[in-house]
């Protein structure tokens, strides 16, 4: 681990892969900066930092898209396929380049399959669940990959015990992705919230994005030996380790105020 990037691995019939014969899960954390990334700006410190982590790994180029909370996903084969492009996934087969996307208490998804050995990353806010299915479904139509052998990570993301929604979100998640990601929150936990006309409700609840997303991958074939789910919550960290949205802007009072996270797979 760097000072300004976390790497963990994949794992396969639940024992961890060996690095060399797999990529890398990457991810920014607070200490490196805010690597929020659009095509009409320039932000020096994300082209220094990310320079920095390329020369790490042999000095592989960094491929980006411009996240917007959507559920389209590129097959890129060359490091400018991307450019101008909005977006929130990206698959290849090109070993040369690092997909990268950006999140900041949304979800970073890592997969590789190791029979074709195609491998991405896509952003999964709650807006975007779902885009996993469209990320191995490409990797299916153009590699003829197969859902059964990818091998998943979810990353570093607000896990449930700082996510709170409310009565329609909780429903739409309860519809769509099953009654396991949705938890009401316990009578004795109080939480400042101002509800909406349209709330059917006044129940608050826990949502948990990582069993919305392993609801879909099981349901789509992949295998539960072959998904790891990374512990650490982005909201909750300890001392503040990792950018998130929620934290940082509950903490200034200010809804620009946050460190935006890179999060990349290097194979």
């Amino acid at each position: 681990m760097s000072s300004d990037f976390i790497t963990f691995p994949f794992i396969k019939n639940g024992m961890i892969l060996d690095d060399k014969d797999a990529p890398h899960c990457g991810l920014t954390v607070q200490s490196c900066g805010s690597m929020r990334f659009r095509w009409n700006e320039k932000n020096n410190l994300r082209q220094k930092k990310l320079s920095q982590i390329s020369n790490k790994f042999d000095g592989k180029t960094f491929v980006p898209v411009e996240q917007n909370h959507t559920k389209i996903v590129y097959d890129v084969k060359n490091p400018d396929d991307t450019n101008g492009l909005v977006g929130d996934g990206i698959i290849t087969d090109n070993k040369n380049i690092i997909p990268t996307v950006t999140v900041a208490d949304c979800v970073p998804i890592y997969f590789f399959d190791p029979v074709t050995h195609v491998f991405g990353i896509v952003h999964s806010g709650w807006k975007g669940t779902g885009i996993i299915q469209k990320a191995l479904q490409l990797a299916e139509n153009n590699y003829k990959a197969h859902p059964q052998d990818f091998c998943v990570a979810i990353g570093p993301h607000i896990h449930n015990c700082c996510y709170i929604v409310d009565s329609n979100r909780a429903e739409f998640f309860t519809d769509n992705f099953g009654n396991e990601c949705v938890k009401p929150l316990e009578k004795n936990v109080h939480v400042d919230w101002k509800f909406s006309e349209t709330c059917k409700d006044r129940t608050l609840y826990r949502l948990s994005l990582a069993q919305a997303n392993l609801f879909l991958l099981q349901k789509i074939g992949v295998k539960k030996e072959n998904i790891f789910v990374h512990e650490d919550c982005t909201c909750c960290s300890k001392n503040g380790f990792y950018g998130s949205n929620r934290r940082e802007t509950l903490e200034s009072g200010k809804s620009d105020n946050f460190t935006v996270q890179a999060a990349f797979i290097v194979y």
